[in-house]
């Protein structure tokens, strides 16, 4: 059997924009609780917001069982 999960995360990059390097590490913790479950990723999309400094994330985790 296939299970699936969709997940969207919204990522604030503003701290990005006060460092010298601009670039910004986030983990996502939802995303890797599912990964250490056992899914993987077969799928993403990114998309914008009215915001300057937000991004949406979505993933698509699949995982196959017994």
């Amino acid at each position: 059997m296939i299970r699936q999960k969709v997940i969207t995360v919204n990522i604030y990059t503003g701290e990005a924009s006060k460092g010298n390097d601009k670039t910004q590490e986030v983990e996502l913790q939802t995303v890797n609780k599912y990964l250490d479950e056992g899914y993987t990723v077969i799928d993403r999309f990114t998309s914008g917001t009215n915001s300057t400094y937000h991004i949406n994330i979505t993933f698509v985790l699949q995982k196959e069982s017994e």
